[in-house]
């Protein structure tokens, strides 16, 4: 029986090379060639994880009320206390039963979320360079990128200022990341708080990558 091509959807089709992937072939290659390389790639742990952290894993894989499914909203008591830690930290009072969701990791949270809040054709304000999961997930959801260049000439935070007006006006979501990767700048109280007031007068909803 004759196979038939099968193509990928647009959405794979239209996606350009994951930055960290292209990154890792280019690095093989060079080890192949006999190079000695300093990793300055992907920031993974080159530390062991503590102990304590390991033991905790070991004993708690060992309890049955583990071996089942978890509550779809994560456990209440973890986010209470990440609640807590936010009140403490900057005085800022969520409600752990609606304001704090559980993830897997930070990743899952920036690559679902705007399939939650953007529409095909959408403009997801983006900086540039910035973490290539900002523009993948914009795509996946159906939604147009817009760059925010970080320059030398604005402390390599994004220029608000110059977003043309129709772009602001249509904007329904913007990536900050602050420290930046990969600048490592840290953004004042007075940028977020800039953020905050453009955010608000165009009705944007800022996503914020602490990672």
């Amino acid at each position: 029986m004759a196979g038939f091509p099968i193509q990928y959807a647009e959405r794979i089709r239209t996606l350009p090379p994951y930055l960290f992937a292209a990154i890792d072939e280019m690095k093989r290659k060079a080890i192949e060639r006999g190079m000695d390389i300093i990793n300055l790639g992907i920031g993974d742990p080159d530390l062991p994880t503590p102990e304590p952290i390991i033991e905790s894993l070991r004993r708690e894989a060992g309890n049955p009320k583990h071996h089942q499914y978890p509550s779809y909203d994560g456990m209440l008591s973890f986010r209470t206390a990440v609640a807590d830690w936010y009140q403490r930290r900057f005085g800022v009072t969520l409600d752990p039963k609606t304001e704090v969701v559980t993830l897997i990791g930070s990743k899952e949270g920036i690559g679902h979320i705007p399939l939650a809040f953007i529409d095909p054709g959408d403009i997801v304000l983006v900086p540039s360079p910035g973490y290539p999961v900002y523009p993948v997930a914009t795509s996946f959801a159906g939604g147009v990128s817009y760059t925010m260049p970080l320059t030398k000439e604005n402390g390599f935070l994004p220029d608000l200022s110059a977003i043309p007006k129709d772009i602001a006006q249509k904007a329904k979501m913007m990536f900050l990341n602050s420290p930046n990767n990969p600048t490592s700048v840290v953004a004042s109280k007075e940028f977020f708080k800039h953020v905050a007031d453009f955010a608000q007068e165009h009705q944007i909803i800022v996503c914020h990558d602490a990672a």
